[in-house]
């Protein structure tokens, strides 16, 4: 059930109706402009009627025609054909109803009622236009339609000479005609109503369906123990950075990283206070990815990799040496039943370096750096060893 007035054809909620008579106006902004147009040339080709059908009274209808109708009725369709006044161009189209209404109106008087008839049917038509064609909202259609009624009536009692039976007879075929007019315009906008809730219902599950995603995406690409970058994600960083580097001929480096004597953790303290150790690994070594491009990821168990872009091979070096440094220094909290601190970790870095050419390939960079991480384990561990260079302090390969 709609949230929405039955009688009125307007939501509750105020921010709901708002919204929905822009968007109506929007929608249907073009469509006016047309109808009115429409209805204005076909307005004045009727003036055709006056002169064949009485042409003894066409000065006097064609005055109201031309003279005290035609020119407001243009002005409205100027101002809806401007942006500027799109927001009311529900109420100028209801205005140009009352003007075709009341001008009709005018007609019948002047003319003899029993000649009229024509005229009469002229009303009806403009009820037809104002409820379907002109697709203006059903509260400002009615009004404008039914006071049409009010002043047929009212002119052909006070000025018109109108029997009581031609009265009834005009109102009969009026009123059905505003009856059948109204049940139509109801129906199109409470169609319009309806589906303009579907449509944000269905923005609203779209975008909810996109936030998911998003967050399905980045959960895919996220380790979800330590919160850093997953294989996945390395991998895809690494090819990246390694094109950006080829075409830029710019250096390219790795550091592999594994924490020493891990599985000694898990055995006497358990794998839970073996995650949290790795949680606040991996903090440490996100602090060094300062730059842009700079990712640090999770490749499995107790390894890790941080990818350098732009960075030399000392550069490299010195990172390493920096992560080692302040894992060796950090004092490991546990919790649980082994709960304390005092937990000592070191860490095994193995570096490599490279400007990316036709020869090479990510993976050969990856495979200098795992090799040199390994050559560290191999020379005592809590080592840094970095292919190719040799740097005070840190252990090299030729």
């Amino acid at each position: 059930m709609l949230d929405i007035n039955l009688i009125t054809l307007s939501f509750q909620a105020p921010e709901v109706e708002r919204s929905f008579r822009e968007n109506y106006s929007r929608r249907f902004h073009y469509q006016s402009v047309l109808a009115m147009g429409l209805a204005v040339g076909l307005y004045c080709l009727f003036g055709a009627l006056d002169w064949l059908l009485y042409p003894r009274l066409v000065e006097e209808l064609w005055g109201i025609r031309y003279v005290y109708s035609l020119l407001p009725l243009l002005l409205i369709m100027l101002a809806l054909a401007g942006r500027m006044y799109w927001r009311f161009s529900q109420q100028l189209m209801a205005l140009s109803l009352i003007i075709g209404n009341l001008a009709i109106v005018a007609m019948t008087v002047v003319i003899p009622a029993e000649m009229n008839d024509v005229y009469v049917g002229g009303l009806m038509l403009v009820a037809l236009y104002g409820y379907t064609v002109a697709r203006i909202r059903f509260v400002w259609a009615t009004a404008a339609n039914w006071l049409g009624i009010v002043a047929y009536n009212l002119a052909n009692v006070w000025w018109g000479d109108a029997s009581e039976w031609e009265l009834i007879a005009g109102n009969f075929f009026c009123v059905t005609t505003n009856f059948m007019g109204m049940v139509a315009c109801y129906s199109m906008e409470y169609d319009s109503r309806r589906g303009y809730l579907l449509q944000q219902e269905l923005k609203k599950e779209r975008a909810r369906l996109n936030q998911v995603n998003r967050r399905l995406e980045k959960q895919a690409l996220t380790d979800d123990l330590t919160r850093l970058a997953n294989r996945r994600s390395f991998f895809e960083h690494l090819h990246e950075e390694w094109r950006r580097a080829k075409r830029h001929e710019q250096c390219l480096s790795l550091i592999m990283i594994d924490v020493d004597y891990f599985k000694r953790v898990n055995d006497r303290y358990g794998h839970q206070a073996g995650d949290e150790c790795l949680k606040q690994v991996a903090e440490a070594l996100a602090s060094h990815a300062r730059r842009a491009g700079e990712v640090v990821a999770r490749l499995g168990g107790e390894e890790f990799v941080l990818l350098l872009p732009g960075a030399s091979a000392e550069a490299a070096c010195e990172v390493a040496e920096a992560m080692r440094r302040d894992i060796a220094a950090l004092d490991f909290v546990i919790s649980g039943p082994v709960a304390g601190r005092g937990l000592r970790l070191t860490i095994s870095c193995g570096t490599a370096s490279a400007i990316p050419d036709d020869e090479s390939t990510p993976e050969s960079l990856l495979s200098r750096a795992d090799q040199a991480m390994y050559d560290a384990k191999d020379q005592g561990r809590d080592l840094v060893v970095c292919q190719d260079i040799p740097v005070a302090g840190v252990a090299s390969e030729a």
